[in-house]
């Protein structure tokens, strides 16, 4: 993030893409922790002399299972990481959004939860171009608070299905920006300058 004149912190956009790519690594070292449990478990059994220990062997198990889990969220961040690696960062001012859900899939949604509504980011290019975003499914990649309060000066990259959306700020301070995955939903009317 070149500069501090719109409050994007001091990083640089090739920092925070390997901030990306880092999300991306730790997603997929947890995706990849059936490995050694497997492994384990596989020697476990082969010995087979000895008493069994359930214990582990459910720990184990769990440990495949949720790691299993993670597997579409590592090539998710992947494939994110490889889109903002194509296209760059384009500086942009983000404002995020709860929209709720149209029509009968509104009802459907809200007759089981009380949350039927859907995280959208209104994103306005510094050329006066914007776009609306739909926030993606992350565990721990959340938008800042502040930003639900007003435009928030942020990065965009990526294109499609695979946008990643770098807030300045975050619950860390502004030296720590916040990754939040996106995807694209529709063009806004250009604003003057």
């Amino acid at each position: 993030m070149e500069g501090d004149s719109r409050g994007l912190g001091r990083a640089e956009p090739a920092g925070e893409l390997e901030r990306v790519g880092a999300v991306a690594l730790r997603t997929t070292a947890c995706c990849l922790a059936w490995v050694p449990a497997l492994a384990f478990l596989l020697f476990s059994h082969s010995i087979g002399d000895g008493p069994r220990n359930n214990a582990t062997d459910i720990l184990a198990f769990c440990v495949i299972a949720v790691s299993l889990f993670f597997t579409p969220g590592a090539i998710l961040w992947w494939l994110r990481y490889e889109s903002v690696r194509r296209t760059g960062w384009r500086a942009a001012t983000v404002t995020a959004v709860f929209v709720d859900l149209p029509g009968c899939l509104g009802a459907l949604a809200s007759a089981g939860r009380t949350n039927a509504r859907r995280l959208d980011y209104v994103v306005h290019y510094l050329d006066g171009r914007g776009a609306r975003l739909r926030g993606g499914a992350s565990l721990w990649h959340h938008p800042p608070l502040v930003a639900f309060d007003g435009a928030q000066p942020a990065w965009v990259g990526g294109s499609g299905r695979l946008i990643v959306v770098l807030f300045a700020g975050s619950r860390w301070g502004p030296s720590r920006p916040r990754a939040v995955p996106a995807k694209f939903i529709g063009v806004l009317p250009a604003r003057s300058q």
